[in-house]
């Protein structure tokens, strides 16, 4: 199933001699004998969401860099769920999404007719998981999946969530590291039916961090890659992983696992960071020992200047600035933060990463909060869930910010409860227990502004974990198509 195919707009080019048409459902050709004229309005009709829930932690045995103590145990149970909720087309009908969900490269799951709401349960994972949202006529797509693997004791006790990823070109993750105890993997999955080709590039304290072997990969059809850092690069202690498609679009996940001896240090996944700009905000939902990663894709060094939020007002932090090499990452440690946000201002553009450690009986749990892009209309985050489908703790965590957002509600039937409008302060970061809006599944966030950032925080009893919220669907748009003689 190719959920991109279902969204495309077809265009044929007919060519004869001194003649260029463009032929469209939508674009009448050239009368005879006119030359050059504006660009022609295309209608592209609503595209169909596309995502990857990567699945069971990847412990593949024999990966190249990967410490023996890593292969002692089975992953934890990981279970997924999906919620599509309606939204309003141009002619003002409303309709929701329809799911089809498949093993990445494999059977289909389950498949729902688009038009009503719909929530699945906790469906078990074993393998990869691609859900395609078909929209409901012209009404956009608004799907959310999100994975969760979580464990109170055992090899890898922890909490990791994840809202699956959509397809991307560019992916960049500042958190990951090679060191002795600490595994760290690109999950790479192309949904498409055409083999990608992958270029991954690292990063350290003092620039580019060499890659052993070959730095390109080929990610085939409705396929998952793994890429073990330590295998290109062993024993370094701050990593920056950049993911680029050179010719298609794939999706990208980090997953990190941490050890001390025998003694459990945390799981998770972390999603890509905001692509990088002069302004970088991370809201920051766990309350613990912060470290926060910079990455500085361009070709001269950077100085980052930094300050905090927390639901109090503005926090005093160990350092205003981090220095960044040229193609360089680098790691300040904040101390014990509470929940609220980090915001970066830079000469040129950066990236960042915050990583939370806390402490469970087990040991310890790391958490995983990127730079996040500012809310657009409307967008839809999918609540984590323990394996029997109840929601797990934790906070919506929307940064210092001005404007207001309106956060519903979304129920087991799909249905949708009460908005709630919360009015952004530019002094402090807005810390919402997800309790507050009921036995929600999923919470739809409405931005009237462009200073609007949020994530999720998950917690329970193995830990914490980061879930970013997914980027807004298309729907109805238009394009320019110039027409010449």
């Amino acid at each position: 199933m190719n959920a991109v195919s279902k969204s495309a707009a077809a265009f044929v080019g007919i060519a004869v001699p001194g003649v260029l048409i463009a032929v469209t459902a939508f674009v009448a050709p050239l009368p005879s004998g006119s030359g050059e004229r504006g660009p022609e309005q295309v209608r592209l009709p609503a595209a169909a969401t596309t995502a990857v829930c990567p699945g069971p932690l990847s412990l593949a045995d024999g990966a190249a860099g990967t410490d023996e103590e890593f292969e002692a145990a089975e992953a934890p149970t990981t279970v997924a769920r999906a919620v599509s909720a309606s939204m309003t087309a141009p002619d003002g009908s409303q309709g929701a999404a329809g799911i089809d969900a498949a093993v990445l490269g494999g059977d289909e799951l389950f498949a729902t007719d688009p038009g009503d709401p719909f929530v699945t349960g906790a469906d078990g994972m074993g393998a990869p998981v691609l859900y395609a949202g078909t929209p409901a006529g012209e009404s956009p797509a608004l799907v959310s999946a999100v994975q969760t693997a979580d464990a109170e004791s055992g090899d890898y006790a922890g909490l990791a969530a994840l809202s699956c990823s959509e397809p991307v070109t560019r992916a960049m993750f500042s958190g990951a590291s090679t060191m002795t105890g600490e595994d760290s993997r690109l999950l790479i999955g192309n949904p498409t039916d055409a083999p990608v080709t992958v270029r991954v590039s690292l990063s350290g304290e003092s620039g580019p961090v060499p890659v052993a072997g070959e730095d390109s990969l080929t990610v085939q059809p409705q396929s998952l890659r793994t890429v073990v850092l330590g295998a290109l690069a062993e024993g370094v202690p701050v990593v920056g992983a950049e993911v680029t498609a050179e010719d298609g679009r794939v999706t990208a996940a980090l997953q990190h696992i941490r050890r001390d001896g025998l003694d459990p240090r945390g799981i998770e996944y972390a999603a890509p960071e905001a692509p990088a700009s002069t302004r970088t905000v991370v809201p920051v939902g766990t309350e613990g020992a912060v470290r926060l990663r910079v990455s500085n894709p361009s070709d001269t060094a950077v100085t980052a200047r930094l300050g905090a939020h927390s639901a109090d007002g503005p926090e005093a932090l160990p350092t205003g600035s981090v220095a960044i090499p040229a193609h360089g990452t680098a790691e300040v440690d904040l101390g014990e933060m509470s929940a609220g946000d980090v915001m970066l201002e830079a000469d040129t553009d950066i990236s960042a990463t915050a990583s939370v450690t806390v402490d469970t009986d087990e040991g310890q749990d790391v958490a995983h909060y990127p730079g996040v892009e500012s809310l657009g209309d409307t967008q839809l985050v999918a609540v984590p869930t323990d394996e029997w489908g109840a929601p797990l703790g934790g906070d919506l965590v929307l940064a210092a910010g001005e404007g207001s957002v309106d956060v519903v509600p979304v129920g087991a039937n799909g249905e949708r409860g009460d908005a709630r409008t919360l009015a952004l302060d530019p002094q402090r970061a807005l810390v919402l227990g997800l309790a507050d809006f009921g036995d929600a599944r999923a919470l739809e966030l409405r931005s009237t502004t462009d200073d609007a950032f949020a994530t999720v925080a998950a917690q329970s009893d193995s830990g914490a974990s980061a879930v970013g919220i997914p980027a807004p669907p298309q729907g109805v748009g238009y394009q320019d198509v110039r027409l010449e003689r």
